[in-house]
């Protein structure tokens, strides 16, 4: 029997080639799959989940790179935004937007105050969202709250008993945005290394689309799958 090499390569090879062209493309323009291997967003985005980027939030990267080509808005507060690391560019971050250029920051008993009025910080008693994140943090140890910020309303999670530095009052310089995790007493960000370039932004996190937890059986938590980040 004769191989047909030319039928292969036409209706196989190339047709597999020009998928994954579409594909990598895709992923470098409108939507990338990242991993959450940290816990510095819980509640928002847990360990182990999966979720979808748009890259196209803040900029139309030229294809295959990650250089801007056109810019299309900013980062707005109280967005979760993926960006490079500026300490480390090569690695990326996740955290929420906490304070844009111009506005002053300050911190005081793990409390965001923004342009010198505290962010609006309502209790909340139903815990059940905290409660498979054990054994790596315990439930009964947590205290949960939903922040607000700009049109943002989002959970936040802290830590009792864990003391947390506060941060003098700082001015966002311009061009440049500081950034928390919702993890708030658990969280390497713009407390500790400073501001992000608006040029080093990403994309903005847009929703999980697989949880796994590797502590608790069946082991997926499937009320997060396809659920909006927020």
């Amino acid at each position: 029997m004769k191989i047909n090499f030319r039928y292969i390569f036409k209706e196989w090879i190339l047709t597999l080639g020009i998928a994954a062209i579409v594909a990598f493309f895709f992923r470098s323009v409108v939507a990338s799959p990242r991993h959450i291997p940290t816990g510095s967003m819980i509640p928002t985005i847990k360990v182990g989940e999966f979720i979808f980027v748009k890259m196209f939030s803040y900029d139309w990267h030229v294809p295959y790179t990650r250089k801007s080509l056109v810019k299309r808005a900013d980062p707005q507060r109280g967005e979760v935004a993926v960006f490079e690391y500026p300490v480390e560019p090569d690695k990326d971050y996740i955290k929420r937007v906490i304070g844009v250029p111009g506005d002053t920051i300050e911190i005081r008993d793990k409390r965001v105050i923004l342009n010198g009025r505290p962010l609006p910080l309502e209790k909340v008693e139903d815990q059940s969202i905290l409660a498979d994140l054990a054994p790596e943090y315990d439930p009964k140890r947590l205290s949960l709250f939903k922040e607000t910020n700009g049109d943002h309303t989002y959970y936040v999670m802290h830590m009792n008993g864990k003391f947390a530095p506060d941060m003098e009052a700082v001015v966002v310089p311009p061009g440049q945005y500081f950034v928390m995790g919702d993890n708030r007493d658990n969280s390497h960000d713009s407390r500790f290394w400073g501001f992000v370039e608006r040029d080093q932004f990403l994309g903005e996190g847009s929703f999980i689309w697989f949880s796994f937890d590797k502590n608790h059986f069946p082991f997926l938590r499937f009320s997060r799958f396809f659920s909006g980040i927020h």
